[in-house]
C-alpha cells in the first residue's frame, strides 16, 4: 500500500517540476544577536487545491522523483545566488541528496560551491540524520567539504545512535531536532540536559542550530541553552526570494 501512494506521490511531484510549480522558497537563520546571518533553501510544490505552496514530504517520494526535486532545486538556486548576496546573505543551507550515481546532480553542487565562494556565502549542506551512508556517500561529502562546505547533521535527536553517527563522520554544524526543545520547555532536567549537551558539542568545534522554534519562549530557551543559531517560524516563515528582496 505504501509503495502505491508512494509512486503515485511521486508522479504528482515530477508533473509539478515539468509544469514548473516547484520552486525554493528560504527561511532565515538567526544570530546570538538576533540578526539574519544566511537562509535555508525549501522546496515547495503549488498545490491547485489550497492554492498556496505546500512542503514536500520526500520520506513519500521514490529515489528519482526526490532526485529529480533535488536537481531542480539546485538550478533554482544558483540562479537566486546574485540576489542573496545583494541582501549581505553569509550562509546559505541545502538538503544533500546523498546520490553520489548522478553526474548532473554532482556537477550542479560544485557548481554551486564554486559560484557561491565567488560570491562569498558559506554553503552548508545538510544531512538527515536517519540518512544510511555508504562509502561512496561518505567520499561525496568529504569531497564537497574539501571544496570549502560545511557538513550539517539534520534533525539530531530524532533516532537513537546519534553519538555513533557523529563518530562515523564528522560534522560542521548540528541542528537539534525540535522535539528536544520542546522537551527543555518541560522540564528543568531536559533543560539541563540540552544545555550540558550544546556546550559539548561546541567544545567539539561544531556549531549548534536550535530548529522549530515557533513562539516567543521558544525563542527564550533556545538563547538560554546558548545555541549558536535558530530557526522557526517565530522568526519568519519560509518564503520565495522575492519576499527577501523588499
Amino acid at each position: 500500500m505504501l509503495s502505491v501512494k508512494r509512486k503515485k506521490v511521486s508522479e504528482d511531484i515530477t508533473s509539478c517540476i515539468m509544469s514548473d510549480v516547484v520552486m525554493p522558497f528560504y527561511q532565515p537563520i538567526i544570530g546570538i544577536d538576533k540578526t539574519v546571518i544566511g537562509y535555508e533553501a525549501l522546496a515547495r510544490r503549488w498545490d491547485a487545491k489550497r492554492h498556496a505552496y505546500t512542503g514536500i514530504d520526500f520520506l513519500l517520494l521514490d529515489k528519482n522523483a526526490a532526485l529529480h526535486i533535488d536537481i531542480w532545486m539546485l538550478r533554482s538556486i544558483i540562479k537566486d545566488l546574485p540576489r542573496l548576496a545583494d541582501q549581505g546573505v553569509g550562509i546559505l543551507s541545502i538538503n544533500l541528496n546523498p546520490m553520489p550515481y548522478s553526474v548532473t546532480y554532482q556537477n550542479l553542487l560544485q557548481m554551486l560551491l564554486l559560484q557561491a565562494k565567488v560570491l562569498c556565502i558559506k554553503i552548508w549542506f545538510e544531512v538527515l540524520e536517519h540518512t544510511l551512508l555508504d562509502d561512496k556517500q561518505h567520499e561525496l561529502i568529504e569531497m564537497l567539504r574539501a571544496r570549502g562546505a560545511c557538513i550539517v547533521l539534520d534533525d539530531f535527536g530524532t533516532q537513537e545512535c546519534n553519538f555513533l553517527r557523529m563518530m562515523v563522520l564528522p560534522y560542521d554544524v548540528i541542528k537539534l531536532d525540535r522535539s528536544l526543545l520542546l522537551q527543555a520547555c518541560r522540564s528543568s532536567h531536559s533543560m539541563r540536559m540540552l544545555t550540558s549537551l550544546v556546550e559539548y558539542l561546541q567544545r567539539l568545534g561544531m556549531q549548534v542550530v536550535c530548529e522549530g522554534v515557533e513562539t516567543l519562549t521558544h525563542i527564550d530557551v533556545a538563547t538560554l541553552l546558548g545555541c549558536d543559531y535558530q530557526q522557526g517560524y517565530a522568526h519568519a516563515m519560509p518564503a520565495p526570494i522575492s519576499h527577501w528582496d523588499s
